[in-house]
């Protein structure tokens, strides 16, 4: 088997990056000159109004007659081909190093590298399944068997035997998911090592009678894990799925701290810088931002600024993924994000809607904008 090329160890943090307490809810300074009393969007076509930045390739039969649009942005491991639209829905093929994937397309979970019950093989030879496309959890497989291993091994593909697309996540979600088990910060988010833990410590002490290990020397000895974004990468670029995600800064769409959320918004954009320079990968896989914001959908709100900022980044992003969302907000809300993020991002690029699978919804956000979903919901 063919070893991958990709770092031994994760890159260090660089220094630029680091905003200081005092600046956690300050405007990215990039974002100083926009106004704000105008929607945030670039890349569009009809039926939105056009871009001035929007750039295409159309085809056209023997009648004269429009066929596919080809979008191709200058990221090697990705072209985007818009086939057929119905107001805002559009049928697509996403082009991908392990094949073409046509959307609207839902994307099965294998968190551990695996469809629960399935073999890649009762996949593929289905008719009602033949998945072009599939998830693996970066973060259960940092823990579980390790990415090294899976690197050593060829990949996640070889690792698990399977010759068409994977997308994993960054491992954001987790801050949701395992909140109690995790610590963040600005350098990034400590989770407890659920398999290698001291679930025996109390009140400082272990039953030794010894002191409890320090947060570094937990980290050190395997039972916390720290997860920066060059971290994420790193174990991403490991794995050699065909889509990456950015680590963001995800925070309970329930939540009421709107600090919070403000924090968590500007810190996945810085987040997001420190992800596209760890990258070492770009030939052969696409890295996607994550818009974050909370439900604020209003004008110069959080979801504008996440946006805005992405669109200062666009020329480094192959698509755009929406999160944050399906959890636990009223459907009314959902909806409405759905719809702001939709109505911005580009045209040229494929959207990803994380973590949404109900099919009323996969409906009604297709015909939003989407084209790619996941969700644990059938496994």
């Amino acid at each position: 088997r063919q070893k991958m090329s990709s770092p031994s160890e994760p890159p260090e943090t660089d220094p630029a990056f680091i905003a200081k307490e005092e600046d956690f809810t300050k405007l990215p300074s990039e974002l100083s000159h926009v106004d704000w009393t105008k929607p945030i969007s670039w890349g569009k076509y009809e039926p939105y109004p056009p871009s001035h930045d929007a750039d295409a390739i159309t085809t056209t039969d023997d009648d004269g007659d429009k066929q596919t649009v080809a979008f191709k942005p200058p990221h090697q491991a990705l072209e985007f081909h818009v086939h057929a639209t119905s107001g805002r829905a559009r049928y697509t093929t996403v082009h991908l190093p392990h094949g073409p994937v046509a959307t609207p397309v839902f994307m099965p979970v294998g968190t551990k590298g695996t469809l629960k019950g399935l073999s890649p093989m009762d996949v593929t030879n289905s008719d009602a399944l033949n998945n072009q496309i599939i998830l693996a959890n970066t973060y259960h497989l940092a823990l579980q068997p390790g990415t090294e291993l899976i690197r050593d091994a060829g990949g996640l593909h070889n690792f698990m035997n399977w010759d068409r697309n994977i997308l994993t996540d960054s491992g954001g979600f987790q801050m949701v998911s395992l909140l109690k088990l995790a610590e963040i910060t600005e350098e990034g988010v400590t989770f407890e090592n659920p398999f290698l833990s001291d679930n025996n410590d109390k009140e400082g002490e272990t039953n030794s009678g010894n002191k409890k290990r320090t947060r570094q020397e937990a980290t050190e000895s395997g039972s916390m894990m720290l997860l920066r974004p060059e971290d994420s990468i790193y174990h991403q670029n490991n794995i050699g799925s065909d889509i990456i995600m950015a680590l963001d800064d995800v925070v309970s769409s329930v939540a009421d701290d709107k600090t919070r959320f403000q924090i968590a918004t500007y810190r996945t954009l810085r987040w997001l810088d420190r992800c596209f320079a760890a990258h070492r990968r770009p030939h052969d896989q696409n890295l996607f931002p994550i818009v974050q914001g909370g439900l604020d959908v209003s004008r110069g709100g959080l979801r504008d600024v996440c946006l805005a900022g992405f669109r200062e980044r666009d020329d480094k992003a192959p698509g755009y993924a929406i999160g944050g969302l399906a959890g636990g907000e009223s459907k009314d809300d959902f909806w409405k994000v759905v719809d702001h993020c939709c109505r911005a991002l580009p045209d040229t690029k494929p959207r990803y809607l994380m973590g949404v699978g109900y099919p009323l919804d996969l409906v009604v956000c297709t015909g939003l904008g989407v084209d790619m979903y996941d969700c644990v919901y059938p496994t």
